[in-house]
């Protein structure tokens, strides 16, 4: 990267939102102000030293709505920095009031990445649904039939999506837990 961009890690936001908030939040004092999400962090972009405070927010937002939700986030203090998918990151001065100020919208934010991340876990079922076919299948003592690769490459590839994002819905579903509304 160019001296004027800088790369940094992300811990998971299902697993260390805040951490990394208060990452960026040090890294913004330090003339590093987020640019963009990147693979498995953060795109940070050389700027004059701000004292910033980052907020990430879960929500699917349609191209047609996105204005509306933007300028929602804005009327509060808050201006969005980068999105990625149903995750948007405001940044904002000290000071300025949260955007999750209760409970209840702080477990609605948590419910709505639940939901989310239930979609995904067809991945491990399927993933267990191969390697029971893997199991069932008879051997044919020496070439392995096109039924057996097909199972140990949907096996392979499952296990490694599985772990993910099992790992991300149990992380969300823990924070969901914690919140009452």
């Amino acid at each position: 990267m160019a001296k004027n961009k800088r790369y940094t890690m992300s811990g998971g936001l299902a697993f260390t939102e805040q951490g990394d908030m208060n990452k960026l939040s040090r890294l913004a004092a330090k003339g590093w102000l987020l640019d963009s999400f990147a693979f498995a962090g953060y795109t940070l972009r050389r700027g004059e030293p701000r004292q910033l405070t980052y907020c990430v927010d879960y929500n699917d937002v349609s191209p047609s709505e996105l204005d509306d939700y933007i300028e929602l986030f804005e009327a509060s203090g808050w201006t969005r920095v980068c999105s990625s998918g149903n995750i948007h990151v405001f940044s904002a001065v000290p000071g300025t009031k949260p955007i999750y100020t209760d409970n209840e919208t702080r477990h609605e934010k948590y419910r709505r990445s639940v939901r989310k991340f239930q979609t995904f876990l067809i991945v491990p079922f399927l993933t267990v649904i191969a390697f029971i076919l893997m199991q069932l299948s008879p051997s044919s003592g020496g070439e392995a039939t096109v039924l057996e690769n097909i199972c140990k490459t949907a096996w392979l590839i499952g296990v490694t999506l599985s772990v993910p994002i099992l790992m991300t819905y149990v992380a969300f579903r823990i924070r969901l837990s914690r919140v009452k509304p």
